[in-house]
Order: C-alpha cells, then sequence, then structure tokens
C-alpha cells in the first residue's frame, strides 16, 4: 500500500491490499477515498453503476457476483469495465465497493 495511504488504512481498517476488513464502515465518502488512487479523475455514474450492482449484491449474497451477471446488469462489456476499473474487478471495483478481500472467491476468476 502507499505511504500516502497509511492514514486512511489505519483509520479505515484496511487489509495489506487496501480492502475494508468491516464492510459495515463502508459509505460513498468511504468510497471516494478508496478510489483516489485507482479513478483519479473522480468516479462517474457508470462506475457507480458497478460498485452499487457490486454492494447490493454483496450485502444480499456475502460474496460477488459472477462476470457475467455484472456485465448482464450494467450492460458493458468487460473490457469497458476494466477501462473503468483499470485494476480490474476484484482490486478496483470490489475494493471500491467495500467488499472484504475474504468475500471474493477465485472461482469467479475476477479479473
Amino acid at each position: 500500500m502507499a505511504i500516502a495511504n497509511q492514514f486512511l488504512a489505519s483509520t479505515l481498517d484496511l487489509d495489506e491490499e487496501g480492502f475494508l476488513r468491516k464492510p459495515e464502515m463502508w459509505n460513498r465518502d468511504v468510497a471516494h477515498l478508496l478510489a483516489q488512487e485507482e479513478v483519479p479523475k473522480g468516479l462517474t455514474r457508470e462506475h457507480w453503476k458497478v460498485i452499487d450492482y457490486l454492494r447490493q449484491y454483496y450485502l444480499d449474497c456475502n460474496t460477488v457476483p459472477p462476470v457475467r451477471m455484472v456485465r448482464h446488469f450494467t450492460g458493458f462489456d468487460l473490457a469497458y469495465i476494466c477501462k473503468l476499473f483499470p485494476s480490474g474487478l476484484t482490486r478496483g471495483a470490489c475494493r471500491i465497493a467495500g467488499i472484504p478481500r475474504i468475500s471474493i472467491r477465485p472461482n469467479f476468476l475476477y479479473p
């Protein structure tokens, strides 16, 4: 994690990869803070469409949706999602959505 985010990590209780350990701490302000490095120009409506879907699915199912469901719900292809979140769905969108790393199962093959 970058030195600039050490204060953020201690304040929000982030793990070594920058994921929230306590998802109940998440809100839109926290998302903006988590997104600073990933999306330096700020979160757009398209970003929020992905983030909100991931967040709601996580709250309902305690895991992340398969990539095909994210694509279907948002109407975005994987290339566009990766353009929105250059670090990918896991290290980008899921992290910003406040989903704990341990909730992201490897069998979903998130990029």
